[in-house]
């Protein structure tokens, strides 16, 4: 599952990639000015002294303004992000391949370096990996095509600095979001992961609330039946081995894709998102059938436009329309 590719729920604490956007947002807007005041001191009088050829900054400044253009015009799209981190890539490696000076090509790998972080703490691991060593190639490209002149330790200078950035910085903050969004008892998602989760599995590459080819939208709530008296005749002990041993039973149940939740104290949710109805159906049957001491509800919607807390909402409410059913019954 990933977990970097989300936006905010409405009404909810922000997604991973809203911060993810606002960060290269920012790193845009930060490169871009000091690219453009670059070139405006070049252009400026300094008698015989050459400090660098403008080409590469206007080369930068316009790949900056368009990746922040396309930032503004299509934030939440996945081909929004791309085109923007690509601008990102290249705007650093443009500015260096003119460069004339050796000490103005290492204030230039200080932005790569920061550009690597951000790749390996917000993108996949396999992707990140992809485009880190794609930005390490620009930036030994452009190094070798300046005119600055380099020792040839330089290069691997280069090359250790913007990979170990990453790995060292971006790998720790990349923990930090993932540990942010589990339960550490059971090792599903926690409430906030769960926000997260289920705005990726049901959002449309267009921004939309939810994709139409995700649809329908099916949550289901378990809820463990009288898991007070647990702890008080058995122990706590015995109440986290059973939510621990529940969501593992549950999330091997689960079909591939299913978003896994601790929404509550010993309350669990999964949304299946796209799944057809035997699918749903036997994943439903199999619950009640593997967790007999729990009640269940089920809630399913076909409406792109309904928020996935509705239909939570909704399952929760014949989760204890169910729960106090078995009550009447015991």
């Amino acid at each position: 599952m990933r977990l970097f590719d989300h936006v905010r729920n409405p009404g909810s604490v922000h997604g991973v990639a809203e911060l993810r956007t606002r960060l290269l947002r920012q790193f845009l807007v930060v490169t871009t000015v000091l690219y453009g005041a670059g070139v405006i001191a070049t252009v400026l009088p300094h008698g015989s002294r050459v400090t660098a050829d403008i080409t590469g900054g206007i080369v930068a400044v316009c790949l900056g303004i368009a990746g922040l253009v396309t930032l503004r015009l299509r934030p939440r799209t996945t081909a929004g992000q791309h085109v923007a981190l690509g601008a990102a890539m290249l705007a650093t490696p443009a500015v260096m391949a003119f460069h004339v000076l050796t000490a103005a090509l290492f204030p230039c790998l200080i932005a790569a370096m920061f550009l690597a972080m951000y790749i390996r703490a917000f993108h996949p691991s396999r992707d990140a990996h992809i485009a880190i060593g794609v930005l390490i190639a620009l930036v030994l490209l452009a190094t070798l095509r300046s005119s600055a002149p380099v020792y040839p330790i330089t290069y691997i200078i280069f090359a250790v600095a913007i990979f170990a950035a990453a790995e060292a910085f971006g790998s720790v903050t990349k923990a930090l979001i993932a540990a942010s969004c589990t339960d550490p008892l059971t090792g599903v998602l926690n409430r906030a992961g769960w926000e997260i989760a289920t705005t990726e599995a049901v959002t449309g590459p267009s921004g939309r609330r939810v994709d139409p080819s995700k649809l329908p939208v099916t949550v289901v709530i378990v809820d463990v039946d009288n898991f007070k008296a647990v702890n008080d005749t058995q122990g706590h002990r015995a109440g986290d081995e059973l939510l621990a041993n529940l969501a593992a039973t549950w999330k091997r149940a689960a079909p591939d894709g299913t978003v896994v939740a601790r929404i509550g104290g010993d309350e669990f949710a999964a949304l299946l998102s796209g799944h057809p109805e035997d699918i749903v159906g036997d994943f439903v049957s199999t619950t009640v059938e593997s967790l007999p001491y729990t009640s269940i509800g089920v809630a399913a919607s076909r409406d792109a436009d309904e928020p996935i807390s509705d239909i939570l909402a909704r399952a929760d409410a014949e989760l204890y329309q169910a729960k106090r059913g078995r009550t009447d019954q015991v």
